[in-house]
């Protein structure tokens, strides 16, 4: 009796190197003292194609006619428009105009901050997270199929999504396309491991800013990403173990005038910690006719 072994339809070699699953971009506040034409000079140059864009280079006032023009700019640079934000609100009756925007942008992100002001000067370290806004959210994002990632802020803002955990529990019983935008520095800033976290909100980070702090200083401001106190290797491992297909933007918050060689030297480290991970090799289901037998085999009883 002929017996038939069918090997795997796709085999990977124990501990080799693969393409990791996410892309390197740039968050756009790294040039909001830039015009959209620098900084997109600035991307081409630093050969990186994927913006979350802020309302100062497109504003959610742009009629359709402004967002093909500002697309076909993009575009000419090689570079696509992924997310906007993020997008601080305080008002329900904006929250639809934002999805509206985003809808009309063609992208699938909005990072966003909803809160409320707890003060009539609405003092920044004084907002708190809002779940009245995140329950507007909640039917917004099932109406428009586009995900709402949460960005975190860190210990300045105590009540004001500091960490992921913080808003975690504002939604975790809602719409699954709601979750987070990790802020990697305002992770570790709040004390958290941002490798531990990716890890276990892995479901719910639908986008991720990257920067790093200076060494022996109070967390804050921004240095070129090898030269910080940020372990960052750790960080761009965890999102490569749990799959994750986004974008890992660069936010540089300062020399926002003179930034051209720092957001070089920052995507290229990246791009160094990326060529050393392990990344987990995608294994594509076998077909269902790949365990069958053609029917000559079959006729002369052969078994799998």
């Amino acid at each position: 009796m002929k017996k038939i072994l069918f090997a795997a339809a796709a085999v990977a070699s124990i501990g080799a190197f693969a393409a990791v699953p996410f892309k390197l971009g740039i968050a756009g506040f790294t040039f909001h003292k830039r015009t959209l034409d620098d900084a997109l000079a600035i991307m081409q140059k630093a050969d990186v194609h994927y913006l979350c864009v802020k309302d100062f280079h497109l504003p959610f006032s742009a009629t359709d006619a402004d967002i093909a023009v500002f697309k076909e700019k993009c575009a000419s640079y090689g570079v696509t428009p992924y997310g906007i934000g993020p997008v601080y609100v305080k008002d329900v009756a904006k929250l639809r105009e934002q999805f509206e925007f985003a809808k009309r942008l063609g992208v699938g992100t909005i990072v966003g901050v909803p809160y409320e002001p707890t003060d009539e000067k609405d003092t920044w370290h004084k907002r708190r997270g809002s779940r009245k806004l995140l329950l507007e959210i909640d039917k917004l994002v099932k109406e428009f199929d586009i995900k709402y990632a949460i960005h975190n802020h860190g210990p300045d803002s105590p009540e004001m999504f500091p960490d992921v955990e913080y808003g975690w529990n504002l939604i975790n019983d809602l719409d699954p396309r709601i979750g987070f935008c990790i802020d990697v520095g305002w992770e570790y800033g709040s004390g958290k491991d941002p490798a531990e976290t990716i890890r276990n909100y892995a479901n719910r980070i639908f986008d991720a800013h990257i920067k790093n702090f200076p060494k022996g200083e109070r967390n804050g401001g921004s240095i070129p990403l090898p030269r910080g106190k940020i372990d960052l290797a750790p960080v761009f491992q965890a999102f490569a173990d749990i799959g994750y297909e986004g974008v890992c933007s660069l936010e540089y918050e300062v020399d926002f005038q003179d930034n051209l060689l720092a957001v070089v030297e920052c995507i290229a480290y990246e791009r160094g910690i990326c060529d050393t991970l392990k990344a987990k090799p995608v294994i594509e289901t076998a077909p269902e006719c790949a365990n069958s037998l053609p029917s000559d085999e079959k006729s002369e009883s052969a078994e799998l």
